[in-house]
Parts: structure tokens; C-alpha cells; sequence
């Protein structure tokens, strides 16, 4: 059963709902968003809170895209070394 928690952002409270098992975690993703913003808004105090927050999730979302892209890098390498390291097993076992 999801329960209500309350999170600020830029000052704001907002009411989530989230499963009990999920709401650390969530309160860790709003604390990190948070600071995002407001590291934008301190060096962008002109903006408006509308061009803070969707400058600030172009930004969490390249850094989504980033950390993706190197986990599937590191993914592809672990792969191509298990099957070089399968091929030495196999080599060394084949060898009389």
C-alpha cells in the first residue's frame, strides 16, 4: 500500500505518494533535485523558477543519458573480456 510523504523543492512542499519500501529513496532523488535547483537558481537568479526547473531537468536528464551511456560501455568491455577470458579456459583445458 503507497503512502503519502511530503518533499520540498525550490521551497515547495509536494505531497508523493509512494510504496514504503520506495520512499527513502525518494526522498534522496528529491533532496538531489533540490540542490540542483538550487544550485541553478543561485547562479541564475534573474530566471524564473519555470526556466530553472527545465533547464535543471535537461540537465539530470544528460547526466541519465551519460551514466547510461558508460554503464553500457562498461557492460559491452565485461562482456568482451569474459568471452576472451572463455576462450583462454577453453584453449587451456583443450591443451593436453
Amino acid at each position: 500500500m503507497e503512502k503519502s510523504i511530503r518533499v520540498r523543492l525550490m521551497g515547495r512542499e509536494y505531497a508523493l505518494r509512494v510504496a514504503p519500501e520506495h520512499e527513502e529513496r525518494t526522498r534522496a532523488y528529491a533532496a538531489y533535485v533540490d540542490r540542483k535547483l538550487q544550485a541553478f537558481r543561485s547562479a541564475h537568479p534573474d530566471q524564473s523558477e519555470t526556466t530553472a526547473a527545465l533547464i535543471t531537468a535537461l540537465a539530470l536528464a544528460e547526466e541519465l543519458f551519460a551514466a547510461r551511456e558508460e554503464a553500457e560501455t562498461l557492460r559491452k568491455a565485461t562482456e568482451e573480456e569474459l568471452a576472451a577470458l572463455e576462450r583462454r579456459l577453453g584453449s587451456a583445458l583443450a591443451t593436453p
